[in-house]
């Protein structure tokens, strides 16, 4: 592969700005998979996630306790409270048994798993996703993902996320942003994502579908890709090129 990667990266450039690419980060999150039925924030989800959760634990916790769990998740919902910086799943859940007088020593691993297990069951894989990947990779372009995760999600999770989408053999680099330690738009993840892909930052071009994506593509000087979703209109951060859909991006080079 190491061949064809190398053959790859002298000769292709973004068709319209001359801008020479040698490797390839994406965003996970309705960018390469999709969540079906499941919102960007996952606030409305709470109470049936925390009753799995509950379960898990054997706890029985009161009304009162449910609504405290619930301004606990609030308050690290990134949609809701934004941050740079990631915290730890256990801190998370931590708080939630703690609140519930549940022993976090006994019963910590059962709540991690239960609440984002919830989560993995509305994952809606693309064929799309594995086709572009899959062009990618026979032109040997090196692959990588760089994901902001939800509370901290351990990277297990997203190893089965890929997993279940049918990607995980075309990913040669896959960084979290609990790996990282920072969350996008803060370049320091797709630093590292150019790093470990073993490109200069401005050879790497990032496709994601939001602000944040562009962002921190621009301020880590790398290129950047932006996914459109269907019928918006498109807007102006900077990105160095617009998809109407994925499949688009094995057509833009030259």
């Amino acid at each position: 592969m190491a061949g064809n990667a190398n053959e790859a990266r002298s000769r292709w450039k973004l068709r319209g700005c001359g801008c020479r690419i040698r490797a390839i980060g994406f965003d996970l999150g309705d960018t390469l998979i999709c969540y079906a039925d499941t919102p960007l924030s996952w606030s409305s989800l709470y109470s049936e996630a925390l009753s799995c959760v509950a379960a898990a634990c054997e706890a029985n916790p009161r009304a009162e306790d449910v609504h405290r769990a619930q301004e606990i998740l609030a308050s690290y919902n990134t949609r809701l409270t934004p941050r740079s910086h990631e915290v730890a799943a256990s801190t998370v859940l931590g708080e939630i048994l703690v609140a519930w007088r549940v022993d976090p020593d006994v019963q910590l691993h059962a709540a991690i798993e239960a609440f984002f297990a919830f989560f993995q069951r509305r994952i809606a894989p693309s064929e799309v996703a594995v086709s572009v990947l899959s062009g990618l990779r026979a032109r040997g372009m090196p692959i990588g993902i760089l994901t902001d995760v939800p509370y901290g999600m351990p990277r297990r999770f997203v190893e089965n996320d890929l997993s279940t989408a049918g990607i995980t053999e075309f990913v040669d680099v896959l960084l979290t942003s609990h790996d990282v330690g920072m969350r996008k738009p803060d370049p320091a993840g797709y630093i590292a994502l150019a790093s470990q892909l073993g490109v200069p930052a401005e050879e790497l071009l990032y496709v994601g579908n939001e602000e944040k994506d562009i962002a921190g593509a621009k301020a880590a000087g790398v290129q950047s890709a932006l996914l459109m979703s269907n019928g918006t209109s498109c807007p102006v951060w900077g990105q160095t090129v617009t998809l109407a859909s994925l499949d688009q991006l094995l057509a833009i080079s030259d």
